[in-house]
């Protein structure tokens, strides 16, 4: 898959990390901080990050995304959260299901076994994340594909991103703030769309759909710049390899 549409959060985590011994995990180690089943995309829109960065916020001037592909790429990320938020609550309740048993210093095969029935939803949910990403991409222009191929991370290297629980629980956070803050633009977004597809199928004069469509600029504007806020916030929160990890992972 060339396109990286996406997200925000930590990698599945099923404590590859942790020995074969048979040895309780304490609440203090770091099992706890690779609890995170919950894919990074699955929080919220603000987990579409690519070259291009979260919403395309970082595409130049000349191939911002226009309201029509903001709204379309809006409707299809709602489509996708609709559609695994049942898979979402599973892999919560499994998190929270692993999270009590290390904290009652049960073993590490237990905890295994506990984050293990998330396996088969990850998986699930992968696959939709890709028909996703799949979606989006096609919503770009070839010069914005272009360029988004053009700006991926360079000089990456294979490994994970050992993000903390702390780290986790923080960008997790900033995310869903993020998303709170925007929906408003977005929905505001869409209806602009809406109001001038309704417009043009009315046989209304391009200069007419035109000045509707530009009612959006404003709320395209917010949503950009909350968008390049998140991800500062987002990277003041990582470490200078976590960075480079996270920029290969959403590149």
């Amino acid at each position: 898959m060339r396109a990286r549409f996406v997200v925000l959060l930590g990698a599945m985590a099923v404590l590859g990390a942790c020995d074969k011994t048979a040895t309780p995990v304490s609440p203090a180690t770091t099992a706890d901080d690779v609890v995170d089943l919950v894919p990074y995309y699955a929080v919220s829109p603000a987990a579409s990050i690519d070259a291009a960065g979260i919403g395309g916020s970082l595409l130049p001037n000349t191939l911002k995304l226009t309201a029509e592909q903001q709204a379309a790429i809006a409707a299809l990320h709602d489509a996708f959260m609709k559609a695994i938020a049942a898979d979402i609550a599973a892999l919560q309740a499994i998190e929270k299901e692993a999270k009590a048993a290390i904290r009652a210093n049960e073993s590490r095969e237990k905890v295994r076994a506990i984050l293990a029935n998330g396996a088969p939803i990850v998986a699930r949910l992968d696959a939709a994340f890709k028909k996703l990403q799949a979606d989006v991409w096609a919503v770009y222009t070839p010069e914005q594909r272009a360029w988004i191929e053009a700006h991926r991370p360079r000089d990456c290297r294979r490994g994970s991103l050992q993000l903390t629980a702390e780290q986790v629980t923080a960008i997790r956070d900033l995310e869903q703030k993020f998303y709170a803050a925007v929906k408003p633009d977005l929905d505001l977004i869409r209806s602009i769309v809406e109001d001038a597809r309704q417009a043009r199928a009315a046989g209304k004069s391009r200069e007419e759909v035109t000045a509707i469509l530009a009612q959006a600029i404003e709320p395209q504007r917010r949503v950009a710049n909350a968008e390049r806020k998140l991800q500062a916030a987002i990277f003041d929160l990582l470490t200078p390899d976590q960075r480079l990890m996270w920029a290969c992972r959403h590149g």
